[in-house]
């Protein structure tokens, strides 16, 4: 299944990096505001001498498990690490999500690139999410996405009153 979609800043690119990037990078736990988040730890942090950033996190969470996948999904497998490489050069952001559980069925991947424009910073993400399990894999892949885009939609709206009261001071 393919993943997308684009968040529209009113804000310079430094700030829009500093508050979707670089802050997170040094208070990842950010994100546990998330309903569905329960813990985010930064495990590795590699800073190249060209600005290239080798990222690894990882995130528990709970949610709702479809019951048509309960019985194959527990909620302690709502685990998983993100490896990701931050390029400033191209100002794009690679991820790949590596599960603790079920590695061989759940492929999640993609990058968030930045472009300013017009005064404006657009930040794109173009992914996607795979759960080869037979009948229930696009139920599952259908939930992830929701969740995704749902934790998302809500760091866009944190972000953009980070930002507010940046432009304020």
């Amino acid at each position: 299944m393919k993943l997308g979609m684009t968040h529209e800043y009113d804000h310079p690119l430094d700030l829009v990096l500093k508050v979707t990037h670089y802050d997170i990078i040094e208070n990842p736990s950010i994100y546990e505001d998330m309903p569905n988040v329960t813990s985010i730890k930064r495990s590795h942090f590699t800073q190249h001498p060209d600005g290239r950033q080798d990222i690894e996190y990882t995130y528990c969470a709970h949610g709702q498990i479809p019951k048509i996948a309960q019985k194959i999904l527990t909620p302690d497998m709502l685990s998983w690490r993100e490896v990701s490489r931050w390029d400033p050069s191209s100002m794009v952001y690679h991820y790949e999500i590596i599960p603790f559980h079920l590695r061989n069925v759940f492929h999640c991947k993609g990058k968030w690139t930045y472009a300013a424009k017009n005064g404006r910073v657009f930040q794109t993400l173009d992914g996607t999410v795979n759960v080869k399990i037979p009948l229930i894999g696009p139920i599952i892949e259908q939930r992830i996405a929701e969740e995704l885009y749902k934790n998302q939609k809500d760091m866009y709206k944190v972000n953009l009153k980070k930002l507010a009261g940046m432009a304020k001071s």
